[in-house]
C-alpha cells in the first residue's frame, strides 16, 4: 500500500512538472524569426501603400488584448483602424524607414517584435511631416500564418 502511495504521488508530481518544455533550438528560433519578419516586411510595405484593408489581414483580433496607440486605448482593432483611416483621409503618401528591430521568441506559437524608425508623411496639400516612432507587436500564429494580436505604437515628441 505504502509503494502504491508514493508511485501515485511520484505521478501527480510528474504530471504537474510536464508542463515545461524543451528550449526551441537555434534553427527553429531563425525559422520562427525569419517567418516573422518576412509578416512584418509585408506589413509595413502595407501601411507605406496606405492599403488598411490588407493590413488586417495581418492582426487577429480574437484575445480582445486591445491596441495602444499615441497615448490612445483601442480596445479592439475595428476601432484602431476606422481611427487611422479617418486621420489618413489627407495622406498621399508614407515612408516608413526602420532603425532597429529585434524579434523575441517566446515558444513555437508566440513572439515580440519591437521596431523604431522614422517616418515620412506626405498630405495631398504639399506638407510634409517627418517623426520618429517605436513599436511593439505582439505575434501569435493562428492556423499556420503569424498574426498580430496586441500592438503598442507611439511617435517621438
Amino acid at each position: 500500500m505504502k509503494k502504491t502511495v508514493v508511485i501515485f504521488i511520484l505521478a501527480i508530481l510528474g504530471f504537474n512538472f510536464q508542463a515545461h518544455s524543451q528550449p526551441l533550438s537555434p534553427d527553429l528560433i531563425t525559422s520562427i524569426e525569419y517567418e516573422i519578419d518576412a509578416t512584418f516586411q509585408k506589413m509595413v510595405a502595407l501601411a507605406e501603400k496606405l492599403d488598411y484593408n490588407a493590413l488586417n489581414q495581418g492582426v487577429d483580433d480574437y484575445h480582445k488584448a486591445g491596441f495602444l496607440v499615441n497615448g490612445n486605448y483601442y480596445a479592439d482593432y475595428a476601432t484602431l483602424i476606422s481611427a487611422v483611416k479617418l486621420s489618413a483621409q489627407g495622406v498621399s503618401k508614407q515612408k516608413l524607414v526602420l532603425k532597429d528591430k529585434k524579434i523575441t521568441v517566446l515558444n513555437e506559437q508566440v513572439a515580440l517584435l519591437t521596431a523604431s524608425g522614422t517616418s515620412q508623411v506626405n498630405l495631398y496639400d504639399g506638407r510634409e511631416f517627418t517623426g520618429d516612432f517605436y513599436w511593439s507587436f505582439v505575434y501569435e500564429k493562428i492556423n499556420g500564418e503569424w498574426k498580430v494580436i496586441q500592438s503598442h505604437q507611439s511617435r517621438g515628441r
